[in-house]
């Protein structure tokens, strides 16, 4: 009878020792699988971030440019001929495509992993910090919603007050020949103004930008 409750014994440890075993190993695979998604999650939030650096460096020389342009046309309002610019085209996009010109990042990676839930495989640090960025983003569309009422302002003033030009010039590539014709007209000149100080003002916005993805791409070097 011993004999017997002694194999029985035995054989019940080594059943239980081979559960626990193959748990064990279930769970060891599992963490390991786990860490894989979160060094993939860690890896795609980099790449976007780097992405969107060389993005958001692109778009800060293109609003330097744009700054000068509209300060070389405020500066010579009285003086401007339209004759002496250069690059007519690349003029009249700086200071009047305004959709063309916005900032537009590409957030879909992240978007993708907040969707599907894989944001939280990351520590709750790089979270913070792109709730931080979006915010960032929601500042700089407010401004860029004024820059576009603010170039429409000027598009229906031209429209309803100088009509009748429109026989000869059309918008928006002789926007120089109608800011020639509509050169007293100071509610114009206000408003394009304006645009120069937004314009300023959106490349200070996209500054800061730039520095919290560094911010976060210097984070995610250190986390994986």
């Amino acid at each position: 009878m011993r004999n017997i409750l002694a194999k029985g014994g035995v054989e019940f440890l080594a059943v239980f020792l081979g559960i626990a075993l193959s748990l064990w190993v279930d769970d060891v695979n599992k963490e390991k699988e786990l860490e894989k998604q979160k060094l993939e999650v860690y890896d795609l939030l980099q790449k976007q971030t780097d992405e969107l650096l060389l993005y958001t460096k692109s778009k800060l020389i293109e609003y330097e440019r744009q700054a000068d342009t509209f300060k070389n046309l405020i500066d010579n309002w009285e003086s401007f001929n339209p004759d002496t610019v250069k690059d007519k085209k690349e003029f009249v996009s700086d200071i009047f495509f305004v959709l063309g010109n916005a900032y537009y990042p590409d957030f879909t990676t992240y978007e993708t992993l907040m969707n599907s839930g894989e944001i939280n495989l990351v520590d709750f640090y790089t979270i913070k910090m792109f709730g931080r960025l979006y915010k960032l983003m929601d500042d700089y569309k407010a401004t860029h919603n004024k820059e576009i009422s603010w170039r429409d302002f000027i598009e229906d003033r031209l429209l309803s007050n100088y009509s009748k030009h429109f026989k000869n010039y059309g918008l928006p590539w002789d926007i120089l020949e109608f800011f020639q014709i509509a050169k007293n007209d100071d509610t114009i000149y206000a408003y394009l103004k304006s645009l120069y100080a937004i314009k300023k003002n959106t490349k200070s916005r996209v500054l800061v930008i730039e520095q919290s993805l560094t911010d976060i791409r210097d984070h995610l070097s250190n986390m994986h």
